[in-house]
This record gives C-alpha cells, structure tokens and sequence, in this order.
C-alpha cells in the first residue's frame, strides 16, 4: 500500500494511463501521447442508475468510458424506452460540432458504477491536429458504430420478436462472450427481461414468453442470473433450419 501522497499520486496515474490504454482510441498511441491525453481529461465516477446526459443538453464533448457499462437508449412518443447500445470499459460515445456518435439524441445512463473521463471540442481537435491517425482510428470507430445502428434498425422495423431477441442475443455473445461451437456462451452483462424488452422494442411479456420458448429448446439458459446462448443453434433459428 502507498503511504504518502506522492506515492498514492504515482498510483493514481498509473491506473488512470491504464484505462486511458484500453480506451478503443487510444490503444496505439505512445506512452508520451498516453500522458498528454492524462494531462487534458478529468476521471468522474457515475452511481449505477445516473443519468450523464440527456437529449437537448448540448454536449460538444467525447465520452471515453473507462470501467463499468453505459446504456444510451431514446423514448418513443408513448414513453417506451428503446435501448440503442450498451457500452463497455473502452467505448467512445458523446458528440462534438465535428464527429457525432449518434448519443447526443439519447440518453446515457450508467447500468453499473462507471469511471468517465470527457474531452472537450477545443481539446480533442487540437490533438488530433498533431496526431493525425487518431482522427483516423475515430472515422474508423464512428463509421463501425454507425453501421451497428443501421443494422439494429433494419432488424427492428423488419423482424418478429423472436427473431430480433436471437439477433440481439447472438450479437451480444460475440461482444461480450466468446461464441464456441455446440457450447453455451454466457453473457458477462447482467441484463434483466426489461432491459432486453428495451432493446428489441417489445414488451417484457413478449421477450419473457420467447425467452421461455427459446430455454425449452436448449438454445438459452440463465445460468448465476446471466443469460447464456448457444449460438451454432441460434444461428440455425435464424436461418429457418429449425422450428
């Protein structure tokens, strides 16, 4: 354990350049550059259940979460919530005049306690004037993140209930799990009815019934109040390969 204040300093930075590391934008970038990013960003810590931002607030600043999860979900007309991402420790998300992830329209609301660190417009254009791959690395994550919104749309403007919680399931595993053939693959989320409800713009009832279906035929389980998938078989209900 440290004893001085120096000494807890150090370790202070330590941990922070090691987030400031896992960062999807930052993963390339030197050890010097690492520090100059350490010097313009504050780290703020979010209880689960805050609210970081909502529509209509004027952000003009990125987001880089660094541990915990974010959900940015949107309300439709009658007041549903329809959740369009969920964020884990090295996503980027907020909006600036000259790069937009799409999160100035939504909500974000911290599902656990999450460590945050913000950079403002002015902060992130002047350093991206001196390293210019990192204005490239972001067109890369914002075109990646623009087309997952795309597919999400098309899958549920098009698709039964079922269809869009094995989607969304399947899509989850690769993300969050490590899909392997004939094996059930369990979600390091925890993630309740509602909340995938949420998400494939249904009702709770409506997902709890497929849900259900889908466990009676050994292609989900809940297993320590994490979902599981087995996703050789989710791919062949997608397919139209079994029933």
């Amino acid at each position: 354990m440290p004893n001085s204040e120096a000494e807890r300093t150090a370790v202070d930075r330590r941990e922070k350049l090691g987030y400031l590391r896992r960062i999807d934008l930052l993963q390339e970038l030197s050890a010097e550059d690492l520090q100059a990013i350490d010097a313009l960003v504050p780290l703020i810590s979010y209880g689960a259940g805050t609210v970081l931002y909502e529509p209509g607030r004027r952000l003009n600043r990125l987001f880089f979460l660094k541990r915990g999860q974010v959900r940015l979900y949107q309300l439709s007309p009658d007041g549903k919530q329809l959740t369009l991402a969920l964020l884990r420790a090295g996503n980027i998300f907020g909006e600036t005049d000259t790069f937009a992830t799409g999160a100035g329209t939504c909500y974000a609301e911290a599902l656990t306690d999450a460590l945050v660190c913000t950079m403002t417009t002015a902060d992130l254009m002047a350093f991206m004037m001196k390293r210019p791959r990192v204005a490239l690395r972001l067109i890369q994550i914002l075109s990646r993140e623009l087309k997952s919104a795309q597919e999400l749309a098309a899958t549920l403007a098009l698709r039964d209930v079922r269809t869009r919680v094995l989607h969304l399931l399947t899509k989850l595993a690769a993300e969050y799990g490590e899909c392997r053939d004939g094996e059930f693959t369990a979600l390091d989320l925890k993630l309740t009815h509602q909340d995938l409800a949420h998400m494939v713009g249904a009702t709770r009832e409506s997902v709890s019934a497929v849900l259900g279906d889908l466990g009676r035929k050994a292609v989900v389980q809940t297993s320590r109040g994490r979902l599981a998938i087995r996703c050789e078989e989710a791919a062949r209900l997608l397919e139209g390969d079994l029933p």
